[in-house]
């Protein structure tokens, strides 16, 4: 699957005091090399680059005509160049070569690129366009090389991030939406379990589901009991543990969403897992391709297409403990693009 990010014309910027705060995945690790690349993250262009000093990002636009810096390239290992009028800024966004003016002229105070807040964490390029209220937290599962780590997606859903998160959330679907692949209607019925609340998190305890066939490499040639551990932990970040309940062999998931609009994001998926060493990783590549084109459709027609946060507009159900417990967090929190 092609990792390139899309080209995106709508950049009118989305206003969320809460969503500006957050780290947003940008690129893959494995996508940035020694080309600049271009995002939008909440309707702002985001040019991200590479150095030997780690990972940096500015404002896609060049201050004098309004060129995407993205478009340019790096020089000397700092500067980022406009490809209009060869403007140099470097990894603070200071402007510190003009090419069509002499040596000894000053540069203006005002050439300057706004510069965001850049880190690099589980094969994936963050960025946060405002003051990350938060740090990401450190998961082993997605760090650790023995458990081989690998980055799905992106995957551009033309839907609000928040209903992506939800989907990842819930579990009664998955004898439908992904029957045959991770449950089956005869198994529809879910165990009672649990939903905890902490502060930045909410997940539930174990919840046990059949499904009618084994991951890739697992011992058992049919289906089994995987015994599920879902949590939210940022508001467009999430992870599941998917263990056999025989043998403890684990597949770790993380899902979290690049807000572009308020009805378009970007998914990137990071996996990772305690087994089947001697399978290729494509083949897991393939089967999470497989299993988020099937969430995709369903998502993508959902009405309303922002989430709703009063719990009235939409009939809950039991099984809906972690998604309600999930909505109850963001209107705590005061995300705004979400439907009141």
């Amino acid at each position: 699957m092609s990792m390139t990010i899309p080209s995106y014309t709508d950049t009118v910027p989305l206003k969320d005091g809460v969503l500006e705060h957050e780290w947003h995945p940008v690129c893959s690790s494995a996508e940035l090399k020694d080309k600049p690349l271009s995002a939008i993250v909440l309707g702002e262009r985001v040019a991200v680059y590479r150095t030997s000093r780690g990972v940096h990002a500015l404002r896609d636009l060049c201050v004098h005509r309004g060129a995407m810096l993205s478009k340019g390239w790096v020089e000397d290992d700092r500067n980022l160049v406009c490809p209009y009028h060869g403007w140099k800024y470097d990894t603070e966004g200071s402007c510190v070569c003009i090419p069509a003016q002499g040596k000894d002229d000053r540069i203006p105070p005002r050439a300057k690129a706004v510069k965001y807040r850049t880190q690099e964490k589980y094969g994936i390029v963050w960025a946060c366009i405002g003051e990350p209220r938060a740090e990401l937290p450190d998961l082993e599962e997605f760090e650790r090389p023995e458990y081989r780590p690998l980055v799905c997606g992106p995957y551009r859903v033309n839907a609000a991030g928040t209903r992506v998160i939800e989907n990842f959330t819930d579990f009664a679907h998955l004898m439908y939406v992904h029957g045959g692949l991770l449950g089956h209607p005869d198994y529809s019925e879910l165990p009672d379990f649990e939903v905890h609340r902490e502060e930045g998190r909410v997940y539930t305890g174990d919840v046990p589901i059949f499904q009618p066939i084994a991951h890739s490499g697992s011992e058992h040639a049919e289906g089994t009991t995987y015994v599920y551990v879902k949590e939210v932990f940022r508001p467009l970040a999430a992870r599941l543990s998917k263990r056999d309940a025989a043998t403890g062999q684990t597949l770790w998931i993380m899902l979290t969403v690049l807000p572009i609009s308020e009805k378009e994001c970007l998914v990137y998926m990071p996996v990772s897992r305690n087994y089947a060493f001697d399978v290729a990783d494509q083949a897991f590549i393939d089967f999470q391709d497989t299993v988020f084109d099937q969430d995709k459709w369903i998502i993508e027609t959902q009405k309303p297409e922002l989430l709703p946060l009063d719990l009235q507009a939409e009939l809950n159900h039991k099984a809906d403990k972690l998604s309600v417990a999930y909505r109850k967090w963001l209107a705590g929190m005061g995300v705004r693009t979400c439907m009141a």
